[in-house]
């Protein structure tokens, strides 16, 4: 039987000091084997002793191994769930506005009194930041089905109020300052001065559309459902549109400037969303039903400057829109100017504008819902003072002092008219 290393060891300090060298039984082949004094096997012994001492060290140090493991490897889970968690709330964002306002209405016209309404507006939406440069989106508003306006007036003793789909829409940068968007998303033509002549800032336009920014370029292309359902009546109604310019800096000052062409196929349709009112366009009616004379090929030129103004951002701007199709009250313009910008709490600023928009220079379903009572055929000022109320919250007054001459059912008067409106907004931004 042979021992070696631990068990040699354990042999020799059971048996003790032996001094080896008698013969085995049995056999007579003599086995030699060294003596072991008493100071070598109380060294044996001393030494065994602090081995086993450090196995025991060892085994105790391999278990606070094997606990700091298993805590790194929990620390690790929690570190992970943390950037999970962290990255959910960087990728998705909840923005949005709300918008309380008062607005009375007065129309100089035979029947008509003032009008005095409160009214509300709340658009909710979830944005989601996507791999790949991709950008989702959903948001809901206030309101009723009017593609320009999400207003939403108090009243009816306290009846629930409609929520509509706002945004649906998909947003993909396929390369460096190249956007694909789809679905029905926000207008990103621009809006001269912010101001309504062509596009209210309510509308969404449903379909498509292409955005390019490089440099001081830009250009925007737009293909637009006005009826996406080709089993319906009349089928499939589009219309398209490109917008193309430059944003030049001049050292504390910028110029935007550009042009714009959209061609809308209205002429014999019958008018959209309203079928009692054509919203300021000329009309035809066709066995009760009302009917556009014209398509709207409109050509549209538009600048903007804004410059510092006594340490005031301001701006000047002019906007000139003709429907190529039309033969006669077919242009329009807007100038104006604006001093301030309410960005945080306590700034201000103050705008005027001027705009004459003819009867068939635009498609008057689609322009500002609040000048001169919505549609074309109009024209007078408009007004603006705000102030910061917080770095988010603000207050607005703003007055518009108009003229129209509206052939639609809904006035009918054949002689212009005035129609002068105030409105004082308190509304609210988070994101």
């Amino acid at each position: 039987m042979r021992y070696t290393g631990i068990g040699l060891m354990l042999v020799m300090l059971a048996c003790g000091p032996v001094a080896l060298g008698s013969s085995h039984r049995g056999d007579d082949v003599p086995m030699a084997v060294a003596a072991v004094s008493a100071e070598e096997f109380a060294e044996l012994k001393t030494n065994f002793a602090q081995l086993a001492q450090r196995f025991e060290e060892l085994a105790a140090e391999n278990a606070q191994l094997r606990q700091a493991q298993q805590q790194n490897q929990a620390d690790v889970v929690a570190i992970r769930d943390e950037k999970e968690a962290s990255a959910w709330t960087e990728n998705i964002k909840i923005k949005g506005d709300f918008r309380y306002r008062y607005q009375n209405d007065d129309v100089d016209l035979m029947g008509r009194s003032d009008r005095n309404r409160q009214r509300i507006r709340a658009r909710p939406a979830i944005i989601a930041k996507l791999p790949a440069r991709t950008e989702v989106g959903f948001g809901l508003a206030t309101g009723s089905d009017d593609p320009v306006s999400s207003n939403q007036t108090l009243g009816g003793g306290g009846s629930s109020k409609g929520i509509n789909l706002d945004l649906a829409y998909f947003k993909w940068e396929a390369i460096e300052g190249l956007h694909l968007v789809g679905g029905k998303f926000k207008n990103e033509f621009n809006r001269t001065g912010g101001n309504g002549l062509l596009w209210d800032s309510d509308w969404r336009p449903e379909g498509f559309q292409v955005l390019y920014e490089q440099g001081i370029f830009f250009a925007n292309g737009l293909l637009n459902w006005l009826e996406g359902d080709g089993s319906s009546g009349g089928g499939e109604k589009t219309f398209w549109g490109l917008q193309g310019g430059v944003n030049v800096p001049v050292g504390e000052m910028k110029l935007k400037a550009g042009v714009s062409y959209f061609d809308i196929p209205t002429q014999g349709e019958e008018c959209f969303f309203d079928d009692e009112d054509c919203f300021g366009n000329s009309f035809v009616e066709d066995n009760g039903t009302l009917r556009y004379v014209f398509d709207y090929k409109e050509i549209n030129a538009f600048a903007e400057f804004d410059f510092p103004l006594f340490g005031l951002p301001s701006q000047v701007f002019v906007d000139y829109v003709k429907n190529d199709d039309a033969s006669d009250n077919d242009t329009g313009y807007a100038v104006g100017f604006r001093v301030g910008k309410t960005k945080k709490q306590g700034s201000w600023q103050f705008g005027y504008l001027y705009q004459d928009l003819e009867a068939d220079a635009v498609l008057g379903l689609l322009t500002d819902s609040d000048f001169s009572g919505g549609g074309t055929d109009s024209k007078g000022h408009k007004l603006v003072a705000a102030y910061g109320l917080t770095d988010a919250g603000k207050v607005q007054v703003t007055y518009f002092a108009t003229e129209r001459q509206d052939t639609t059912t809904d006035f009918n008067s054949g002689v212009p008219f005035d129609i002068n409106t105030l409105q004082v907004d308190f509304s609210w931004k988070y994101k």
